[in-house]
């Protein structure tokens, strides 16, 4: 009896240390074959195809806004595809903080109040359409400035779309509401992008237009108002 105790415990001890070694192997494994750049999803019949790029996607949008300082919003200008506007009748470096504005904080002189400076904000808002592998997804990353609770002194647009066999075609920013200087207290942008998505047969693909507006404030808020 002890004899087969004893085999048995051998084999059992054997058998953990083999599937130890073969986590351990498919471990160094995996990013190996990650690495190497794997080929991606097939495409899909064009019905299917179609099916999949107009599904709702299973997280549709998200958004974030932070406050930043004003070099970093400046530097944003000079980003591709960046979409910019400044306060007129003030310096770049005064309508995004860097330096004071004039008394009234409006382009006028009042001695009598003291001189105020620009706060700044950055924000990323996307939205996503499709489900995988045919997700078409738009961001809209926008930089902007203003006197608080006054008026918007400097805005910067930049919109970027992806997909994974939905290639993008072309893209935009565009301003739709409000504006920036004196009176303007907040802007609307509409980032917009087209997609071209594969299908099985070359010469058959799914063509998609999208859009997101959104509304950014002189206190630093930031609301989707619009998609399509």
């Amino acid at each position: 009896m002890s004899i087969r105790r004893s085999v048995s415990l051998r084999r059992a001890t054997l058998l953990t240390t083999v599937l130890a070694a073969v986590v351990v192997i498919l471990a160094s494994a995996i990013p190996a074959l990650a690495s190497e750049g794997l080929p991606g999803p097939s495409p899909f019949a064009p019905d299917d195809a179609q099916a999949l790029a107009t599904a709702t996607a299973s997280v549709p949008s998200g958004s974030s806004t932070t406050a930043v300082d004003g070099q970093t919003a400046l530097n944003a200008s000079t980003l591709p595809g960046a979409v910019t506007s400044f306060q007129t009748g003030v310096s770049q470096q005064a309508a995004v903080g860097l330096a004071p504005l004039s008394g009234s904080g409006d382009g006028s002189r009042i001695a009598s109040v003291p001189a105020t400076r620009a706060s700044c904000w950055a924000s990323a808002e996307w939205r996503q359409w499709g489900t995988w592998p045919y997700q078409q997804k738009i961001t809209d990353t926008t930089y902007w400035c203003a006197v608080f609770d006054n008026h918007i002194t400097y805005r910067t647009s930049t919109t970027t779309a992806s997909g994974l066999l939905c290639g993008v075609s072309w893209r935009a920013s565009a301003l739709i509401g409000g504006g920036v200087g004196p009176g303007f207290t907040y802007f609307t942008n509409r980032a917009s992008a087209n997609f071209t998505c594969q299908t099985t047969i070359p010469w058959i693909a799914i063509h998609t237009t999208h859009h997101i507006d959104t509304k950014r404030t002189d206190r630093g808020v930031t609301t989707e108002v619009g998609s399509g």
